[in-house]
């Protein structure tokens, strides 16, 4: 098959590329750069573009020239708070953007688009005993409202355009190639970069959060099973371990790992954000498909501080100065 995807120099896509490569298909990778850099290392197996997909013209002539036969549309605003702060650019980035995604790909003849949603739909529902289920939505900040916005436009053009999509709400994604220069880094990277550096981890709150996680592989093998089980056409996926970890015992085990002599101490922040408290995945409407995930929360955390080892050794980040200068205002919601 030909596949495009949307945001394809991010995270998910850059790892998910080199499987679909295992797998004979063919990749177009389409990004604005805006949040990721190509890297001919990772991207060269694929044809480019450097494309916003806010740009109608432009997404839709990429669509007709290349006709993929799927699209996996990563592409958007993912920061919160970059989110709050300008809701006019995410609504632009997540739901314009989606829009034109969806409409290019029906105009080339392209029906299957699969799409990342979020857990964060879940931030204002009360937590069920087994897990957030995919019935289930409420979301309570602006990033959270458009990416349950494009679910809903999803919904509506597959049942009066024909569009045959499926909806992802991943939980807290890790591992190599992760984006840790967001306005807020992920989990992992944040403790494991302060800690590479000297520094205390800092922490948002009283550090009893409780988060899911789940390897991009895990992920990226869900990808793979979405373009060929016809069941997954029209169905929204919680993808997640199925459980919980704080902040407090996610540190522990990166500072394990990194078997840093001295003892782990934080620095301690307000709460920032109206997220929920705790967020885990029921998974089993996945696992009907045959879908479990392979790799643990250690799998995670260890092959996200290998590539950030890298990362340091290639002198892209200082861990000495990661988080140094955060500012908490420009992060509050």
């Amino acid at each position: 098959m030909k596949i495009l995807i949307t945001g394809g120099t991010g995270f998910v896509g850059t790892n998910l590329l080199p499987m679909l490569n295992a797998n004979g298909h063919e990749v177009v990778l389409v990004d604005n750069l805006a949040q990721s850099v190509y890297v001919d290392e990772f991207h060269s197996s694929a044809k480019f573009y450097e494309s916003d997909i806010r740009d109608v013209y432009d997404t839709t002539n990429i669509m007709r020239i290349e006709k993929p036969d799927a699209v996996f549309h990563f592409g958007g605003l993912v920061s919160i708070y970059d989110c709050h702060k300008n809701p006019v650019q995410a609504a632009e980035n997540n739901i314009i953007g989606s829009i034109n995604v969806f409409n290019a790909a029906l105009a080339c003849g392209c029906e299957r688009v699969i799409f990342s949603e979020t857990s964060a739909v879940y931030e204002n529902v009360e937590l069920p005993e087994t897990g957030y289920e995919e019935t289930q939505s409420d979301p309570t900040t602006f990033y959270a409202a458009t990416k349950a916005s494009v679910a809903l436009i999803a919904d509506s053009y597959a049942r009066t355009r024909g569009l045959k999509y499926t909806a992802l709400r991943y939980f807290n994604i890790a591992g190599p190639i992760q984006d840790y220069k967001r306005t807020v880094p992920p989990l992992f990277a944040g403790v494991a970069l302060r800690l590479l550096g000297g520094n205390n981890p800092i922490i948002f709150g009283d550090g009893t959060r409780r988060r899911d996680f789940i390897h991009v592989d895990d992920v990226n093998n869900f990808h793979l099973q979405c373009l060929t089980d016809d069941r997954t056409i029209g169905q929204t996926y919680n993808l997640g371990l199925g459980t919980s970890y704080s902040l407090f015992e996610i540190a522990e085990i990166i500072h394990d790992y990194l078997e840093i002599d001295r003892p782990l101490e934080y620095d301690m922040l307000p709460e920032i954000n109206g997220e929920a408290h705790t967020i885990y995945s029921n998974i089993d409407k996945a696992k009907v498909l045959g879908w479990v995930p392979q790799k643990t929360i250690n799998d995670a955390i260890y092959d996200t501080i290998d590539y950030l080892k890298l990362e340091i050794e290639k002198g892209n980040v200082d861990p000495n100065e990661f988080m140094k200068n955060i500012d908490t205002n420009s992060v509050k919601i």
